[in-house]
């Protein structure tokens, strides 16, 4: 939920994490508010980080993560250099294109959007263009399962 969240304080907070215990934490980001308009305004005090600028956060938070540029004129201290896992998340097909054009890991909320998963991991794949972060294109899926012993009492607890 990137938009209710500055890019900077992102990566002091993963950065934190990060330097707390060293290979153990991933970064999902997302474009999904998550919450209302009052509440998105109460943690981000604006709407700056609006989902339309989602794009332009990512790459601020990578550069915020990544080695310091010689342009760089805001720096973070406890996230520059660590090389974070940074995933996008999605439930349509935008964050499988953006996931791609950067080169990043994707994770698809399938469990919101079902009909969306062929097309948004499709989207992925074919688009893929490699990076520093990622040589080929790496998915993961979240998925609603029922389980049971027999299909009657699956499709009880599914409908339940």
């Amino acid at each position: 939920m990137l938009p209710n969240h500055a890019p900077l304080v992102i990566a002091e907070q993963f950065g934190t994490l990060e330097s707390l215990y060293p290979g153990r934490i991933d970064l999902g980001v997302g474009r999904a508010r998550g919450t209302d308009k009052m509440t998105a305004m109460a943690l981000r005090r604006n709407l700056y980080g609006s989902e339309e600028n989602f794009p332009n956060s990512v790459i601020e938070l990578m550069d915020y993560l990544g080695p310091p540029k010689p342009e760089t004129k805001v720096r973070t201290t406890s996230g520059e250099r660590l090389k974070i896992p940074m995933w996008l998340l999605g439930s349509s097909t935008f964050s499988a294109q953006l996931a791609a054009m950067l080169g990043l890991p994707f994770g698809f909320a399938s469990h919101f959007a079902p009909a969306y998963l062929d097309a948004a991991i499709g989207i992925y794949r074919d688009r893929f263009q490699p990076s520093e972060t990622l040589k080929e294109p790496y998915v993961m899926a979240a998925v609603n399962v029922v389980a049971a012993d027999t299909d009657k009492e699956v499709n009880q607890l599914f409908t339940s």
